[in-house]
């Protein structure tokens, strides 16, 4: 049985496009550039009794730019966890220079399906400074509201040098993604 030469070409318009767009995407996104510095959070508690967690103080300056902070959450997802419900937390980071808060920017820590291993790992790009500012930081992360997913261990990790996805790129593999699927489905 021969396959069609539409198929072969579909496929691997497909391939190419999960490559040039979502992989290409999470590769500069959180594996280009070099790693300066990676810091376990501490926790507290706060006032209305969620979990706060806290970076020591970290130096930046100038010449990382540009510069992505990048969390990373290890969680244990508790066995009384609702069949059909996935959890999902919200959180607040604020990042501090030189003792001045900036704004809190709100991300959320989610399981797609109850199907998923029973200690988690999230990876959130928190931001991407394309010029830093030399100073003291710190970062402060918050739970907005009781967590359904204890977290274990938070780390920082700060890398600089990185690579900003080019959106044509990111694009024109979608694309590609599409015809490849189109192709596939339609023939």
């Amino acid at each position: 049985m021969r396959t069609s030469p539409v198929k072969i070409v579909s496929f691997l318009l497909l391939v190419a496009g999960i490559l040039a767009g979502p992989g290409y995407w999470v590769y500069a996104k959180f594996y280009t550039g070099s790693q300066a510095a990676l810091l376990n959070l501490a926790q507290t508690e706060s006032q209305e009794h969620t979990p706060v967690w806290r970076t020591p103080e970290f130096a930046l300056s100038q010449d990382m730019a540009p510069l992505g902070l990048i969390l990373v959450a290890k969680g244990n997802l508790d066995a009384r966890k609702e069949p059909g419900r996935p959890p999902k937390d919200h959180y607040a980071a604020t990042l501090f220079k030189n003792g001045q808060a900036a704004d809190p920017l709100a991300f959320t820590l989610g399981i797609k399906n109850n199907s998923v291993e029973a200690k988690p790992i999230f990876r959130e790009h928190l931001v991407l400074f394309q010029v830093v500012q030399d100073g003291r930081y710190q970062l402060e992360v918050e739970a907005t509201s009781p967590p359904a997913i204890p977290l274990e261990q938070i780390q920082l990790e700060v890398h600089q040098h990185l690579l900003e996805p080019d959106s044509r790129v990111v694009t024109g593999g979608l694309l590609m993604f599409t015809l490849g699927i189109l192709g596939l489905v339609l023939i």
